[in-house]
């Protein structure tokens, strides 16, 4: 899951000085495209040091997706709503599902739809 999360996130790329596009929230950085408005709560809960050059490093990046998709998962129950969130924020999932009545979003169902194609490996909830 990870892996396609991570794959997803940079464009196929894995380079993890990755730099996403501008939004009206920032940008997003490193393997795990992390916004720096988000990070540092996130390694606070992980309980690991945070400075923005550690969104470089790719151990830290995906030690911190871990720690969020565990975060998500653990709220939600569910990937569909994990990912979303994830890829959208806590607040943009709840818009997302307001707009569409549900939180299977494209990225959500591309990640677990590839995720799925190795070994066999099926994540159900």
């Amino acid at each position: 899951m990870v892996y396609e999360l991570l794959k997803t996130e940079t464009g196929g790329t894995f380079d993890p000085e990755s730099v996403g596009p501008k939004t009206q929230y920032g940008q997003a950085y490193g393997l795990a495209q992390f916004m720096k408005n988000t990070a540092p709560w996130i390694a606070d809960m992980a309980e690991l040091p945070y400075t923005d050059e550690l969104l470089y490093d790719p151990l830290y990046s995906i030690e911190l997706s871990v720690h969020y998709l565990n975060f998500l998962y653990s709220q939600y129950k569910d990937w569909d709503y994990a990912l979303t969130a994830y890829h959208r924020g806590m607040g943009g999932l709840e818009t997302y599902i307001t707009r569409n009545g549900h939180a299977m979003s494209e990225y959500a169902t591309t990640i677990q739809e590839r995720a799925t194609e190795f070994d066999g490996i099926a994540f159900v909830d």
